[in-house]
């Protein structure tokens, strides 16, 4: 592929930002499988450094969405940058309800709650390894369910 190599790791970068809000929703899973951790250790000292600086998230968000939208970053690269926001966005639904409802008396049975967090981390999770392989393959990770084909959109021709 005719993809630079800093572009390739310049455009897997930002899908730590949506596994960072993401790894909330994994703690059932790393209850029973401890071993799926392995999954994300690579990431943690990412995860860590923007949890670590105050509104760190935020800031990557806001850097993240800037840079989308600046044309001397590469298309391979705005890409991703538009793919991980979206995939951060959709993140802030499961949070905005779990804080209603964890400010009210109403309470979800595990039943549902568990399997709700389960499939959110492992969306995000699958998705991010997989655009992640897909950029250092020099391939543009456009195959992401709800998010590929809206990244694209939002970016335009350029």
């Amino acid at each position: 592929s005719d993809v630079s190599w800093s572009d390739r790791a310049l455009a897997s970068l930002p899908y730590v930002l949506p596994l960072s809000d993401a790894l909330p929703y994994g703690k059932y899973v790393f209850h029973e499988f401890p071993e799926v951790a392995i999954t994300v250790a690579p990431f943690i000292p990412f995860i860590m450094l923007i949890t670590a600086i105050p509104l760190g998230q935020l800031i990557c968000f806001v850097a993240l969405s800037v840079a989308s939208r600046n044309p001397s970053f590469s298309r391979f690269s705005r890409f991703s940058f538009q793919q991980a926001i979206l995939m951060d966005i959709s993140l802030i639904f499961p949070q905005l309800l779990g804080t209603i409802f964890g400010i009210t008396s109403i309470k979800f049975p595990t039943a549902v709650v568990e399997p709700a967090s389960t499939t959110i981390f492992f969306f995000i999770l699958l998705s991010s390894l997989y655009a992640i392989v897909s950029n250092f393959r020099g391939q543009l990770p456009n195959n992401v369910p709800l998010f590929s084909e809206t990244a694209d959109r939002t970016m335009g021709p350029f």
